[in-house]
């Protein structure tokens, strides 16, 4: 059982951070005119929040479960590493996105 925790919790809180990654690739001009893009941004925005939220949650609850069960304490560092993981990477990607694309410039001999 408490492998099958594991499991839903590492796919859980890595999903959202592969998801964010597919919106890294997108500029503010793909936002304006594609209000389907600007829905999905909302959307993986809240859930980023949301698992942010339960880390935390879990960070906090685990202090007291993990003295009464040690199986569970490679989650609560995990869950710390989740927890700055999140703060820098896929919300800072959904929150800002890129002003344009940098292009290489062709050099003329």
């Amino acid at each position: 059982m408490i492998i099958l925790i594991y499991i839903a919790y590492y796919f859980f809180s890595i999903l959202p951070i592969m998801i964010s990654y597919r919106f890294r690739k997108y500029t503010i001009f793909d936002y304006q005119y594609n209000k389907k893009l600007k829905w999905q941004r909302r959307i993986m925005l809240v859930f980023n929040y949301v698992a942010l939220a339960v880390q935390v949650i879990i960070e906090g609850e685990l202090k007291r479960i993990v003295p009464s069960n040690p199986d569970y304490g490679p989650i609560a560092l995990s869950a710390f590493i989740f927890l700055i993981v999140y703060t820098i990477f896929p919300i800072s990607w959904l929150e800002s996105p890129k002003e344009y694309l940098t292009k290489k410039k062709k050099k003329w001999k």
